[in-house]
């Protein structure tokens, strides 16, 4: 009989992993990425999914090698192929990146080229329901806008799917333990001096014993509530977007001004957000900030001109707001 962690996990596979297609899964040794392949291992005795498992070497730390024996261990003992890969994280950080944003940016690239190599239309990973509480509390202090606090979503951007973001960590590792599965423990999640740590360790255990033991749950909640909300104004944001800019001036992507400082600030920031990516702005780079001096543009009180990242500018002319 499935335990409950089973059911869960069935619910969200069933929604965002297609039958028989290959899926990649992202394993780094840890207790939740471990959890998922068995999950997926047993999933796919009836789902007829075809598994390849991916793991990457971020050579940040001592281990990491050990790491990579235990996952290759691991699949030749489920009978799964390993692509895995050594890249130091360190040597390819780029300028003004933090070490995680490089491991981040790093591993996907090494994900979709495996993806490729399998011709895999998903890649799974082991994303938890604490790792949603953790990234919504960090995005909150940060002064994230409403999309941000919506947290990951459990498919998408891409080819990227979640099926464990509506389990608790701890319940994964119980049913590791039940079933006498072996994983690897990462000490650097011990390490305070990064934020995620600080959040995991001291931030979440003092919520739940103060305030609310639900409480990871309860933000987990908040955010799908806040991505549902989103959704829906990010949908009539692009409709009414389309209907209002001009591309065929021949001065730039424009706007009218006077319909944009009057349309509700929920939508009227998300035109904003889409006129600054349309006129070839990194989406990457695009701060609360820019988007609040092209509204203030947009009503006649931040000026008549304005510099956006990568030598982009918006400028107002009558009652025309032009990006280029």
């Amino acid at each position: 009989m499935a335990d409950r962690v089973e059911l869960a996990f069935r619910r969200a596979a069933l929604r965002f992993i297609p039958d028989e297609a290959p899926l990649l899964v992202a394993v780094s040794g840890g207790a939740d990425s471990v959890a998922l392949l068995h999950l997926l291992v047993r999933h796919s005795r009836t789902r007829s999914l075809s598994l390849t498992v991916a793991h990457l070497d971020h050579g940040l730390r001592r281990g990491s090698a050990a790491d990579r024996r235990f996952v290759k261990q691991i699949s030749a003992d489920l009978s799964l192929d390993c692509l895995s890969d050594r890249r130091p994280v360190g040597e390819l950080r780029q300028k003004d990146e933090s070490p995680e944003e490089a491991a981040r940016r790093v591993r996907r690239a090494f994900l979709m080229e495996a993806a490729g190599k399998v011709d895999a239309h998903r890649i799974a990973t082991g994303h938890t329901m604490d790792d949603q509480a953790e990234t919504v509390l960090m995005r909150l202090v940060r002064g994230a806008g409403p999309s941000a606090l919506a947290g990951m979503a459990p498919s998408g951007p891409g080819p990227f799917v979640r099926p464990l973001l509506g389990i608790e960590r701890a319940d994964l590792r119980e049913y590791l333990k039940r079933r006498g599965f072996q994983y690897r423990e990462d000490p650097s999640n011990r390490n305070l001096r990064f934020d995620r740590n600080r959040v995991r360790r001291l931030i979440l255990p003092l919520l739940s014993e103060k305030l609310n033991p639900r409480a990871a749950r309860h933000l987990v909640e908040a955010a799908e509530r806040l991505r549902e909300d989103s959704a829906f104004l990010d949908g009539l944001a692009g409709s009414t977007y389309r209907r209002l800019r001009n591309l065929d001036s021949g001065k730039g992507l424009e706007l009218p001004a006077h319909l944009l400082a009057e349309a509700p600030p929920p939508l009227a920031r998300r035109i904003a957000r889409l006129a600054i990516e349309e006129a070839g702005t990194d989406p990457r780079r695009i701060a609360a900030r820019h988007i609040e001096a092209v509204l203030r543009l947009a009503t006649g009180e931040g000026g008549k001109k304005m510099n956006l990242p990568g030598r982009h500018e918006a400028l107002r002319f009558k009652d025309r707001l032009i990006l280029r």
